[in-house]
Parts: structure tokens; sequence; C-alpha cells
């Protein structure tokens, strides 16, 4: 407060002045500072006789005038009490306060007050160094704040100053006299009264009130498309027994763009043996023609499920890109619930999985892990099916204050510059007040941004890079950039922290150029359960983005990569020097002159998925996690035993193909021979040839017992094989996963 007093010393006025319709008696403005949500701050400084000082304030303003008004004594530096008359005046729009002070003697005093103002603008200027693509690690930095005075009244010989902080403005009534209405109470019997209302488990407004969520989706067992393979669990259906559907797994394809639809998935029809013999067709059992119609007749039922079956997983598929598409363009977050009937063995598991295969092809769709929730029902007597339920992306939070700063926000900085020496500003005009001047760290860079609103995904734009030299956070603004003494881009600035750094795109030359490419893989992370052959493990999805970064320059560029990590998803794999700026990674890439630089992130999120143990897939993925560092000696070792057993189980099946081929090849030379010999037969002169031919068919006759030796030699391993694969299946264990890694526990969860 003393330096509000003594900033300036006021000057008896022979008239009133103006400040937006507020007149002061004999008061002169010594010191204004704009602030970037709506209001000002104004000092003041005067000199009052007789202990009344007269004021006019627009009604629109009595209330800022109230709630922020001081008076404070320049020699005691104590404030002084007002005393306020609440006579109505005929001023139409303005009331007249007459501020009454103790004594009626000449005081000096000071007053400071906030009032509505318009917000200041900043606007920045960066000169780089001579030449346009390097310079010598210095910038020059300028900021301007663009002031309006729409005060009413010049602003003569005033220090003029802008700010910026997290402080809140507001509007209250403090002029309206008050008066309390008391409820009159007297003694009351109730002999009725009603309860509180329910409510849902998901509920997050009052019935009738959905909060912003969609209405609840339905899919049975049979509308979920259960992908054979590896990656989807033993999902029992409704009316059978438990199935573990094994196979190959699939590479998955890359997820689609935010805006595109889930693909539209291929079936895969059952085959049906159809036997043609001399243009007649034969089913394979033998059986005459005469049976064909009474054939076609039992299989149309077959065929008729079977189209059904594929027009409830078309009408399946339908609503689950819908549901994607709904969630990518909101921000709302989706409750997946799997049921299962509780009366029946493994519900836990059965709704668990079958949650998890419909999670699993959403994530695939482009929709973020962690907006996905997994719950399961399994009261006894449940259908098999899974119930999918979108809720409004921030649920209302109790005691929560208006307006209060999200958690994941960016913080609100602290700004104030004002000018070093009065300056004047004539009523309706504008004003430029000098921030900050000053040289800095800084360089021309180049950024690669496909994510941003106005990014490019093919080239990179030209940057500048520079620091904050102040105390203060440079609020939004436009950066206009001088090279070489011309003009050479300008661009627009995030708010940049005290002595930070900032990254300003200002051209687009199309030097750097991106080729960008994506793919997905998986990665066996962590193994939970196993039962009967089928193992439900924990399976990193990981995204790839390649990029191939090309300087067609004849100097050396300095690249940053622009990438941001959604929720959900892990950074596993990316260029060492990183820097954050929000939300997103700006990894820096150094490429030589007309060279490219190949720059791989690898982002993870974990999936949930039951693996058949005899599938070859799932096999490979064991042995990437055997060559991993996870896992306890004890388990790698069972399971390179495990490996071991089926690779001989591979080279045994090749092995017996190869000899079935064989023996096709041979009986196939067999049927030729028999041919010849019996058309020689008829030939006189034929003797030595049927003699030769009846030789190789002894010779072959030969061959094909050998081989069918060795086929049931082949066969009877294999055999042998499979069950040493089976035993070593039933001796695998698992470590128990409930316990802390590191524990020094050896509790083992068993098959």
């Amino acid at each position: 407060m003393k330096r509000l007093a003594g900033v300036l010393l006021a000057a008896a006025l022979g008239a009133c002045v103006h400040q937006g319709g507020i007149k002061f008696d004999r008061v002169k403005l010594g010191r204004v500072v704009v602030y970037r949500n709506g209001v000002a701050f104004y000092e003041r400084h005067a000199t009052v006789r007789g202990g009344v000082l007269t004021v006019s304030v627009p009604r629109e303003r009595v209330d800022d005038f109230l709630k922020s008004l001081t008076v404070v004594d320049t020699k005691t530096q104590k404030p002084l009490p007002i005393s306020i008359p609440r006579q109505e005046s005929d001023d139409g729009t303005n009331l007249v306060m007459k501020l009454q002070l103790p004594g009626t003697d000449v005081a000096d005093v000071v007053l400071t007050y906030v009032t509505e103002s318009p917000a200041w603008k900043p606007s920045y200027r960066v000169v780089v160094g001579d030449k346009a693509h390097a310079t010598d690690g210095t910038v020059m930095l300028e900021g301007w704040a663009i002031v309006d005075n729409t005060s009413g009244e010049d602003w003569k010989g005033v220090l003029v100053g802008v700010g910026s902080s997290s402080a809140l403005s507001f509007k209250y009534d403090l002029w309206s006299v008050r008066t309390v209405e008391r409820e009159t109470l007297q003694a009351e019997e109730r002999f009725a009264v009603a309860p509180p209302n329910g409510v849902a488990p998901f509920a997050s407004k009052p019935p009738g009130d959905s909060g912003g969520a969609d209405a609840p989706i339905d899919l049975a067992d049979d509308q979920i498309r259960h992908a054979p393979g590896p990656a989807t669990g033993p999902v029992q259906p409704s009316g059978g027994a438990s199935v573990a559907v094994a196979g190959e797994l699939a590479r998955p394809a890359p997820p689609p763009p935010p805006s595109a639809p889930m693909p539209e998935p291929t079936s895969s029809p059952q085959s049906e043996e159809v036997i043609s013999v001399s243009g007649r067709s034969a089913r394979a059992d033998g059986a005459d023609e005469d049976d064909d119609e009474d054939l076609a007749k039992a299989s149309k039922p077959a065929e008729d499920t079977r189209a059904l079956e594929r027009e409830r997983l078309k009408e399946g598929d339908a609503r689950m890109r819908e549901l994607a598409l709904s969630l990518q363009r909101s921000n709302k977050h989706l409750v997946i619930e799997g049921y299962a009937d509780g009366s029946r063995p493994g519900a836990v598991d059965r709704a668990k999985d079958r949650a998890n295969v419909v999670r699993n092809q959403l994530i695939d769709a482009g929709v973020a892990p962690g907006r996905i929730e997994i719950v399961t029902h399994t009261n006894p007597g449940n259908a098999e099916h899974v119930r999918l339920v979108t809720q409004a992306a921030e649920p209302p939070a109790p005691a929560k204050q208006p307006g209060a700063a999200d958690a994941d926000a960016q913080p609100v900085g602290e700004s104030h510059f004002e000018s070093p020496l009065p300056m004047t500003v004539e009523k309706g005009a504008s004003a430029m007040v000098s921030m900050v001047r000053a040289p800095t760290t800084g360089e021309v860079v180049y950024l690669y941004d496909a994510e941003s609103e106005r990014g490019n995904d093919h080239f990179a734009f030209r940057a500048v890079r520079f620091k904050n030299p102040t105390d203060s956070t440079l609020e939004t603004g436009p950066v206009t950039v001088y090279g070489n003494e011309r003009f050479i881009g300008e661009g627009l600035t995030e708010p940049i922290a005290p002595h930070s750094i900032a990254l300003v795109p200002f051209a687009l030359d199309r030097q750097i150029v991106v080729d960008h490419a994506s793919d997905d893989d998986n990665k066996l992370a962590r193994l939970i359960t196993l039962q009967r052959g089928v193992l439900t493990a924990e399976v990193q999805h990981i995204r790839h983005d390649k990029l191939t970064v090309t300087n067609r320059l004849g100097t050396p560029a300095k690249v940053f990569v622009r990438h941001t990590v959604h929720k959900g998803w892990q950074l596993t794999a990316a260029p060492p020097r990183d820097e954050r700026v929000g939300d997103a990674h700006l990894f820096e890439v150094d490429v030589a002159p007309g060279a490219s630089q190949q720059v791989d992130i690898a982002e993870a999120t974990p999936v949930e998925r039951t693996l058949d143990l005899s599938a070859d897939a799932t096999l490979d993925m064991m042995k990437l996690y055997v060559d991993a560092p996870e896992g306890t000696p004890e388990l790698k070792t069972q399971l390179r035993k495990l490996l071991g057993i089926h690779k001989t189980l591979v080279d045994l099946t090749e092995q017996q193909e190869s000899v079935h081929r064989r023996l096709g090849d041979y009986r196939e030379r067999m049927d030729e021979l028999h041919g010849q010999i019996v058309t020689l037969t008829a030939v006189k002169t034929g003797g030595d040839l049927m003699a030769h031919l009846k030789d190789k068919m002894k010779d072959i006759s030969e061959r094909v017992q050998k081989a069918t030796i060795e086929l049931v030699d082949t066969e009877e391993k294999i055999m042998l094989t499979r069950v040493q694969f089976q035993d070593a299946l039933a001796e695998l264990t698992l470590p128990d996963v409930t316990q802390p890694a590191g524990d020094g526990k050896a509790a083992l969860l068993k098959k």
C-alpha cells in the first residue's frame, strides 16, 4: 500500500473526470493495470476537504466499486471508514455517493478499486540471425501489450501496466438492501415419510436423466465375433459346454483413424465335401444319387442355421461400428458389463472373457483404452451376453467449486508488466505497452506435427525455438518472425511459463519430408492362469509409428517430432532426446544434409486375452517371452521344455506330410503301370516291355511298403510326442500373480 500511495501526488481538479461513467470530485488518476480476466485496477490520489468526496457510479458498476474500494490515509497508512448515504438520486442510470470521511480537515487519501475493462492482447516479435537456417544461438525477443482505453477519460501521465493470473473475477450484489424471509414454524406430526430415491450402479443423474449417456447396447453371445485363434478366450455359449477355439493368431491390422469406421469382418463358412464322378454328384459316404433329394432336405436346416448365424454376427458388427464412431466423436467413457450364469462353473471367467473380446475390438477400432471399464455380473440364471453402457466423461463430484480447474489442465501462470515511464492515452484510443525486449537463447529448427488441427502429415514446419527470459508467463498471442532484415513468417504461441522453452512454427518450406507408416503387434507380458491347456495372459498390444525423415537442405537440420501418448497407452520406444510440451512429447532428431533418418515410436496398452497353448502363434509368443527378462527361471525352464517338445512335434508332422505325399506319388505311378500292363497283354511282341514294367511295379510296391511302415512309425512317434506335450502342459506351473513381485514366496498356481 505504501507503493500505491507514493506513485503520484494528486492536484485538485476544478471539474469532475469520468471513468467509464464514474465521476470523481477532484481526483487524479495515477496508475492503471489492465488484466486478462475483464477487469482493471485503478489507483487515484485525492485531497479531501470537508470530509466529503462525491462520486457518481453507473448502476451496473456499483457492485464492482463497492467490493473493491479501499481508501487509505497517506500519512498514517491506515484505512479510513466510509459512510455512504442511501438516498435515491435522479441521475438516471447513475447513483450518487458521498464518501463521508471522519473529520472536517484536509486529508490526502489514496483510493484504489477494480472495475470492468476490456482485456489486453499480447503480440510478439522474434528476430533471428542473418541466416534463415542457422543462428548464433541467440534471438531477440520483443513483447507488446495492446491496451484499449474505453474508460471515458484521458489517461494523462499515467503509469500503465498489464497482468494476468489465476485470480477469479465475478459480480456480487452489495448495494441492494437484503431482508431475510424467516419461516414460520408450528408443531406438526408426520405419520408418513417417503424414502429417498434409489441409485443405480452407473447412474450419475436422477432417474429419467441420462446425464449425456446413450441408451445401453445389449449384445447376445451369437452377436459377438469371437475370432479364431489365441486372441479370443474360451467363451461358453449359452446352451453348451465351454469351447476353447484353437488356431493361428492373425497379425492385427493397424487401427483405423478416428474418422474411419470399424472394418466389415468377413465370415468363414464351413466347407462341405462333394465328390464328382462322371458328371454325377455323389456323397462322400458312397450313397446313391437317389438319396440326393433327402440329403438336400437334411442339409437345408444346417444352411439356414449358418445363414442366421452370419446375419446375427453382421448385426453385432454394425452396432459395434456405430458405437466406436460415437465414442471417437465424444469424450464419453464406456462400461462393458459381461454377464454369465453363476450356477455353472467358470462364470466369472466366461463373463470377463466375453467382455474382453468386445474391449479388444473397440481398442483395435481406435477407442482409447483408458475410456473403457469392464465389470462382470454372475448371478444365477443370467443370460450369457454383454451390455455396453456409456457414461459422461466427467461425472459430477460433490463439493466441487464452480469453475475449478481440471486436474489434467495446464497450470495458469502469473505475469505482470508495467511501462517504466508515464504515458498518455486519450479516451477511445489504444496503446502498445512494452512487456519485454531482450536477447535470449534461441534458434531456427523444424517441427513435424501431424496431430494438431492445422498440422501437416507429410512436411515439417520451420519453427523458432526460444526461451522466455522473464519471470512472468507470456500469454498466448501471435509471433512475427524476422530474419536477415525481412519478414520470414508468423505463428501463434501457447502460454510460455517463466524461463521455459517455446517452439513456434512460422513457415512451411517443404524442405523436410516425412514418410509415415504404422503397424501393430502383440507381446506376451504376464502369465495369469492356466486351465486345460488354455492360458490367460496379459498381452501388450503395441502400436508402432515409423517415420522416415528426409532432409532436402544442404545444411544439417534439427527436427522435433510431436507425439501425444493418450490415456491408457504407455510409451515403450522413442528417440532418446525428449522434451514435454503440455501433454505431448517433442523428440529431437538430427538429420544430415541430403540424408534420411529413421524414427520409431512405439506405445503399448495391456490387453488381457486367453491363449490356446496348442496354437502355433501362441508358442511363437512363448519363445519371445522366454528370451525376455520377465518371468522366473523355473517357469522359463518349463516353457523351454514345452517348446522343445512342440518343435519335435512340428518336425514329425512335417515328416508325416512328406511320407503322405510320397505314398500318393507311388500309388499314382502304380496305377499308371497297371494300366500299361493291362494294355500290353493284347500285344504279342511286348514281352520284353512287359517284363520291364512288372519289375518297375515290383520296385514301386516295395517302396510303398517301406513308406507305409515309415508312416506308421511316424504316426506312433507323433502320438507319443503329443502325450509328452500334454504331460508337459500338466506339469506347467505359474507364479501366483496375487503375490507382489519379489516377496520371496514360492506360491505357485497350478493347472
